[in-house]
């Protein structure tokens, strides 16, 4: 599992399940020393089939939101 540092958190994408079905997320880390962790579905009301699938898809938003940070997406 990759973590990517976006200043106060620390991001990664995953599947989760629900009713057999699969969410893409991107999971949210506060860095220490908070431990709040938050889970934000990729896009509204899309479903996968299959875990893989909606892993991979978190993983290149997670990538995506990185890089828009690191592009200073954030700064006002």
């Amino acid at each position: 599992m990759t973590e990517f540092d976006i200043g106060e958190f620390f991001i990664r994408g995953e599947a989760r399940e629900i009713d057999g079905e699969f969410q893409a997320v991107i999971v949210m880390r506060a860095k220490p020393p908070l431990k709040t962790v938050t889970y934000h579905q990729v896009e509204k009301d899309r479903w996968f089939k299959t875990p893989d699938v909606a892993a991979l898809a978190a993983q290149e938003s997670a990538m995506e939101l990185k890089a828009a940070v690191d592009a200073g997406a954030l700064k006002a």
